[in-house]
């Protein structure tokens, strides 16, 4: 299964093109996903919903190499587009999945489509990358899920940073897999190296990011010093939920378990950073 794509292509500048896929809910996006074009250069790959739309695209566009940030897959589900052109580059846990797609629940096909398995993808194994006369430090951004990366330029001071940074300024669920402490230390990182652009996996490029980030860091650390004192308390999870009183989105029971306010308090009390 899978829903019809939706491609739009918005120039940030001169040389940088933002790509945005997601699947239609009415007229509207449901969810935009970014992918970033630079001279011959993709930064991750959009969703495989819109496959047919990255192919049209990289019909037109030089693309000779993807690097993909992380194994979700409305970040690597387009890679088959660009192929046999582009070599694509990941980690190697997300090399993995590249190579063996894991089986999505339903709503989530809809949602960003089925990934062709890429076998062609090699993995990354160089701590810089050079785009034409750009230099980009890899950055462990791992929290979000157990292995991503982010591409950081110290002269531009540009930073691809995927989902390094929570979509929802108030993150009031996760992933079994998301360590929220690690993610805050993440988020502090990112501070410490002021970006003027931040090159967001779902908000787009956020010149001036600071305040972004912070509203986040903020709720994320208010939290887990109320979760961790009701846990001391010794409340369990149900219980911290029911204190918590935080409203479950309509979509939630569709993800089959892939997304609960039960991982983020579990994650908030037991995970370090």
């Amino acid at each position: 299964m899978g829903g019809l794509g939706m491609l739009e292509v918005v120039p940030f500048d001169d040389i940088i093109n933002c790509i945005k896929t997601a699947a239609p809910l009415g007229d509207q996006a449901m969810v935009w996903v970014y992918a970033y074009h630079l001279e011959d250069t993709l930064f991750d790959a959009g969703c495989a919903n819109a496959i047919g739309e990255l192919r049209e695209y990289a019909t037109k566009h030089p693309i000779h190499r993807v690097f993909v940030t992380h194994n979700h897959e409305d970040h690597y589900g387009g890679c088959a587009a660009f192929l046999p052109k582009a070599k694509i580059f990941a980690g190697p846990i997300t090399l993995e999945t590249l190579h063996k797609p894991y089986p999505l629940p339903e709503f989530f096909e809809w949602v960003w489509g089925t990934p062709e398995p890429v076998l062609e993808a090699r993995e990354l194994t160089t701590s810089t990358i050079q785009v034409k006369d750009f230099t980009f430090e890899v950055l462990d951004f791992s929290g979000h899920c157990a292995e991503m990366i982010g591409f950081w330029e110290p002269e531009e001071k540009w930073l691809f940073s995927a989902d390094a940074v929570p979509l929802p300024s108030e993150k009031k669920m996760a992933m079994p897999e998301e360590n929220i402490p690690k993610m805050i230390s993440r988020m502090k990182e990112i501070q410490d190296l002021k970006p003027t652009i931040l090159f967001d996996g779902h908000w787009g490029p956020i010149p001036n990011p600071r305040e972004h980030i912070e509203t986040r860091i903020k709720f994320l650390s208010e939290l887990k010093i109320q979760v961790k004192e009701l846990s001391n308390e010794g409340k369990t999870i149900q219980e911290i939920k029911t204190k918590l009183g935080f409203p479950e989105p309509w979509y939630l029971p569709n993800t089959e378990g892939r997304f609960a306010i039960e991982y983020l308090i579990r994650s908030l009390i037991k995970d370090e950073d």
